[in-house]
């Protein structure tokens, strides 16, 4: 589904990815695991195409989605989401939520999706008519997942899913991805510094350090991961 080949990006002092190659299959639930400063955001940021590669490319489908045509070879197949991003604050839940099926009209299919999502997340209900500037951490991570599930794409990747979240939300969103990835066979590709987090849910796992892929496995290779420096 997703492809990263040979990606190199450097700051001006700072090799921060170095050839790296990261696959996430249909339906499964990829991890990239390191500390801080390993590369995870600027591999993120490459991949949601805010950032230009020094060198490598990125495909969805086997197309390119570096290039000129990024938006046509995605179709509204993958959604990105950026922590502390993205959220309109002064619109409330709800419609925070809608915007995720923007070029929808017909009213039964919103009303479906809309039915779908709280299938999901219920308790955000309650929420709707909250603005969203007035929501915690972990609301507006839930929010933005729901607004991911609401346009119904195929791949959601998301920097930093739990990073800083009380350990209450931070066990709903994982609750959350691994249902929505089961009942809805949407992929997830995560980027995380929470190995433990990552161990639980993830299908396979990559472990990035300063910039390098030092070791990739399904979660059972990475069970022992007391070397891992997060």
């Amino acid at each position: 589904m997703l492809e990263i080949s040979g990606l190199d990006f450097r700051y001006v002092n700072v090799h921060a990815l170095k050839n790296i190659s990261i696959k996430v299959d249909e339906k499964a639930i990829v991890s990239v695991i390191g500390k801080r400063n390993s590369g995870k955001s600027t591999l993120f940021k490459i991949i949601a195409g805010l950032k230009d590669p020094d060198a490598g490319d990125v495909f969805y489908a086997k197309k390119s989605i570096l290039k000129k045509d990024r938006y046509k070879n995605l179709n509204g197949e993958v959604i990105c989401i950026e922590r502390d991003h993205g959220l309109f604050l002064g619109l409330t839940v709800k419609e925070n939520i809608e915007l995720g099926a923007w070029q929808v009209n017909d009213r039964l299919i919103l009303r479906n999706r809309l039915d779908m999502m709280l299938e999901f997340i219920p308790y955000l209900e309650k929420s709707f008519n909250v603005p969203a500037f007035k929501l915690h951490a972990g609301e507006q991570m839930l929010t933005l997942i729901a607004r991911a599930i609401f346009a119904k794409p195929k791949l959601i990747i998301i920097d930093e899913p739990t990073f800083g979240l009380y350990q209450l939300f931070a066990d709903k969103v994982l609750e959350l991805i691994h249902r929505v990835n089961i009942d809805l066979e949407i992929a997830f590709l995560l980027m995380q510094q929470n190995a433990i987090e990552a161990v639980k849910i993830a299908d396979w796992i990559y472990e990035l350090e300063n910039g390098e892929i030092i070791k990739q496995g399904d979660k059972k290779a990475f069970e022992y991961f007391d070397c891992i420096d997060i």
